[in-house]
């Protein structure tokens, strides 16, 4: 009966023992932030949170803070220079702007590279068409009835000149 006895109190101090580490480890802290949103967390808030905005603390965590978790709150009040952490809110706003800075940078590369590919068409077909030009073959056109004509010398120039101004404007 007495060895009955200790088993039973022993099962009951192991489990107060378990009771009180869980309830130690369940700390949870709540504040209110810059934006005026209520945080729970595990973790103490920011060092940038005034006292007066958190809510609740576990009584241990307002003893002996951790110095891992939160660097010592300084005896000065904080300025606009100290750096807050960005909540939230910002870090998906920052995140936004690079994604739309990136997608605006890959669009501009998809548009440099099709504007790079119809210069070199329209540069090898201005390379061509001087080298026929130069070559003496027959040139012909077609005037405002309909009918074929050929180009004289004079214009053979002009045409000349006109593939060379079409060679360095598109073929750099």
């Amino acid at each position: 009966m007495v060895n009955l006895i200790g088993k039973r109190t022993l099962q009951l101090l192991a489990g107060g023992a378990l009771m009180l580490f869980a309830s130690v480890a369940s700390a949870q802290y709540v504040w209110v932030d810059a934006n005026g949103t209520k945080q729970f967390s595990d973790r103490p808030p920011p060092p940038g949170v005034p006292a007066k905005n958190i809510i609740k603390a576990p009584p241990a965590a307002a003893v002996t803070p951790k110095s891992d978790d939160a660097p010592a709150p300084s005896s000065k009040p904080m300025s606009a220079d100290d750096k807050v952490p960005p909540s939230l809110a910002d870090r998906e706003a920052d995140y936004r702007k690079r994604a739309k800075a990136k997608e605006d940078e890959q669009k501009k590369a998809g548009e440099d590279a099709t504007r790079k590919a119809g210069n070199k068409v329209a540069c090898e077909t201005a390379r061509s068409y001087k080298r026929t030009l130069e070559q003496g073959m027959r040139v012909s056109s077609t005037d405002k009835n309909g009918e074929r004509t050929f180009i004289d010398d004079k214009q053979r120039t002009a045409e000349t000149a006109r593939a060379n101004k079409a060679i360095s404007d598109t073929c750099k």
